[in-house]
């Protein structure tokens, strides 16, 4: 029986999916945006997360069996990221639960029994499973095992994915796919390496090789494409031409969503350690994308600005 490496169960999910949907967050991406709402996401294995308010000041984790955890005058009991190697000791042994784990490998058989307790409520909205992360993709055993159990159980399924990887991984997954959300998180290739790594050309290529996919297929998933933005950062409006003349070559995506900039994950990365870049950048407004939004219209691409 295969397992996936789960970080988060979000159920009532109304944002990744036709209907009420179930969201699991499967752990590991290849790219590393710097406005991620989901850090505890990025890595592949599990990882320590410490809550400060939670903390008693027992100093119990300072006896890590690995040296990963030094006093901190400002931010308490911390883990030095790059001596912990997630074995859970501290967070065993924390008696106020101040520090936890993120990362859990669960049965896909489970995965899928859990999502199905909730049928009742697709069947009402037309919602289903979502897998979400990280990048599900690159979990693609898992994620494939858990998309064909839950059409064998009826379930609608959709996969939220950056598309940097090898093709071969995608298109095992897209037989069992209603909805396919795929990012494109820059146009220009030096600000894409610069805000989230990778090199864009391997996601283009990708979007070109999904749409021949599709249209060879005998059943075609709903293809939405998602551009997350920080006017200024990592789109500028002059991005969006080339950008809609690509996306306007391929007939099979359905949907474009513009995704303004949030900073809701910027606790997470305080529990993890790590700085957060733009932790002082503001929310971005839906009328400071219109302009964006304007262009993919004016190139007749099925567009709308998604709201929180």
């Amino acid at each position: 029986m295969s397992k996936a490496h789960i970080f988060n169960i979000q159920r009532y999910s109304l944002h990744d999916g036709p209907g009420i949907r179930t969201l699991f967050f499967l752990k590991g991406c290849s790219l590393h945006c710097d406005w991620c709402s989901n850090p505890e996401g990025i890595r592949s294995g599990p990882q320590v997360s410490y809550n400060k308010l939670l903390c008693e000041g027992c100093g119990v984790c300072l006896n890590c069996p690995n040296g990963a955890v030094y006093a901190d005058p400002e931010k308490g009991f911390t883990t030095k990221e790059s001596g912990c190697i997630g074995c859970g000791w501290c967070a065993d042994h924390c008696p106020t639960q101040a520090r936890t784990m993120w990362g859990e490998w669960i049965d896909t058989s489970e995965i899928v029994r859990k999502a199905a307790r909730d049928k009742v409520f697709y069947a009402t909205s037309g919602g289903g499973i979502t897998l979400g992360g990280g990048d599900p993709v690159l979990q693609s055993d898992a994620a494939f095992a858990i998309l064909k159990e839950s059409k064998e159980n009826g379930l609608n399924t959709a996969i939220e994915t950056a598309g940097y990887y090898g093709f071969e991984k995608l298109s095992a997954l897209l037989p069992y796919c209603d909805t396919l959300f795929f990012d494109i998180k820059a146009w220009d290739p030096m600000i894409h390496r610069r805000v989230a790594g990778g090199d864009p050309e391997m996601i283009k290529q990708n979007i070109g090789k999904t749409n021949a996919y599709i249209d060879a297929a005998d059943r075609k998933p709903e293809w939405v494409i998602r551009l997350p933005i920080l006017p200024g950062y990592n789109y500028r409006l002059w991005d969006f031409e080339p950008l809609a003349e690509f996306l306007k070559t391929f007939g099979n995506v359905t949907q474009v969503e513009i995704m303004p900039f949030h900073n809701f994950g910027v606790t997470k990365y305080e529990k993890l350690n790590r700085d957060y870049i733009l932790k002082d950048n503001v929310n971005t407004q839906p009328e400071e994308v219109e302009d964006y939004l304007k262009v993919l219209i004016g190139h007749g691409l099925n567009a709308h600005i998604m709201s929180w």
